[in-house]
């Protein structure tokens, strides 16, 4: 099948090729240091041809056969996640790779392109009314099943990843944003509760949303009920934690705690952004690159040696580029007429725009160091190939966005 180029979203193409050609040169860099992880960078860069290719198909492929295909894929990525467990590669104390001989892949990510697919086509039902049960309810189960298995593994980061994307899809299929807010009420409580310590926060905000929503009687009592009970059982949990627990949710808020332990990553990381000033110190020429004091530069804080030697600058036109990248990801979910298509795009942005946000916050200090990559700038063949599969994806909507 001939793709027609004209009609292909440029603005998205290019900032994707600037994302990653701006990873190949600082997966390069943060290599460079002699005996750590050397020659990365030809790997990753034959990854991407390889990626680019699969992109090409991916956007070939009208998206019609991957809405027909989603259930069969969502049930093979299921048992893709299960079968880690039995048989998958454990590296710093996760299961998270299938090794297939010289080929190493994470379930976990076509997990989150099969799940799109699924949740695209429930929600793309002409009777969906989202205020029923009947039809909340199952892209909730269908969502919270890949969402245990990565949590299981252990990969928090990813994991969080299959709700982000359906509570998009939840407001963009219609759900009543009062009803969606009260809905993550509970996952609010816990986290203010965790982050502040007091129960207060949460009852004002509680308070302010019911006035809000103005819910049915029942949805009402059920509510008041759940986060009465969330707000009973948190201080008792928090009291049960193991201190190393504890010191991991504290070393969030202030990663000075714990300096040379759960803040470490953090604190190194933010000494490396904070150094790079305005311009940076000048490609290759980061010092807690060379002096290996950043951690898991070439993955995790890749961000970190682009502020270090590129400075507020170089950071800052990479955010561009993502901020390009899911604007028009969003838009095109915005302008395609077929309901699949555009759910489509809602989830695969969002799942985009949550591993960008996250990693960022992470380096600086402002999230949990929870493992997640930076889409097309971090090391690894998985997460480029699935990351320019989603953009094939994106191109496949841009391509066809007048089809009904």
């Amino acid at each position: 099948m001939r793709l027609r180029l004209p009609h292909l979203d440029v603005p998205l193409a290019m900032a994707t090729l600037g994302l990653i050609t701006i990873g190949l040169l600082t997966v390069y860099s943060a290599t460079s240091v002699p005996g750590a992880h050397e020659g990365l960078w030809v790997k990753q860069l034959l990854w991407f041809g390889v990626a680019a290719i699969v992109a090409w198909i991916v956007a070939a492929i009208h998206y019609r056969l991957y809405d027909s295909m989603s259930w069969p894929a969502y049930g093979v990525s299921l048992l893709m996640l299960v079968a880690v467990f039995a048989i998958g590669v454990e590296r710093l104390g996760a299961k998270r790779w299938i090794e297939l001989g010289p080929l190493q892949f994470q379930p976990s990510e076509i997990a989150k392109i099969a799940t799109t697919f699924v949740l695209a086509r429930f929600f793309d039902h002409p009777k969906l009314d989202l205020r029923r049960i009947r039809w909340w309810l199952p892209p909730l189960i269908i969502t919270m099943v890949p969402f245990a298995l990565v949590a299981k593994e252990p990969d928090l980061g990813t994991a969080s990843s299959f709700p982000a994307m359906l509570i998009a899809m939840y407001f963009w299929a219609g759900m009543p944003l009062g009803q969606l807010l009260l809905g993550l009420s509970p996952v609010i409580n816990v986290a203010l509760f965790f982050v502040t310590g007091s129960l207060w926060w949460f009852a004002l905000l509680f308070a302010g949303l019911l006035a809000y929503a103005r819910p049915r009687v029942l949805v009402l009592i059920i509510m008041v009920a759940l986060n009465v009970t969330i707000g009973i059982g948190a201080p008792r949990i928090w009291n049960h934690l193991h201190d190393y627990q504890k010191q991991r949710i504290e070393t969030v808020v202030n990663p000075e705690k714990d300096p040379s332990g759960a803040g470490y990553q953090v604190i190194q990381s933010q000494i490396a952004i904070g150094s790079g000033g305005v311009l940076g110190k000048g490609y290759l020429k980061g010092s807690q690159k060379a002096l290996a004091f950043l951690p898991m530069r070439h993955t995790d804080f890749i961000y970190s040696v682009i502020g270090e030697e590129w400075g507020l600058l170089g950071a800052l036109a990479v955010v561009i580029l993502y901020a390009i990248l899911i604007v028009r990801g969003y838009r095109l979910a915005a302008v395609a007429r077929d309901g699949f298509a555009g759910l489509m795009a809602v989830g695969i942005t969002t799942a985009l725009f949550f591993h960008v946000m996250v990693n960022m916050l992470m380096t600086v200090g402002w999230a949990p160091v929870v493992g997640v990559p930076l889409p097309f700038l971090s090391y690894g063949g998985t997460a480029l190939i699935v990351n320019c599969m989603q953009i094939g994806l994106l191109q496949n909507v841009a391509l066809r966005r007048r089809e009904y």
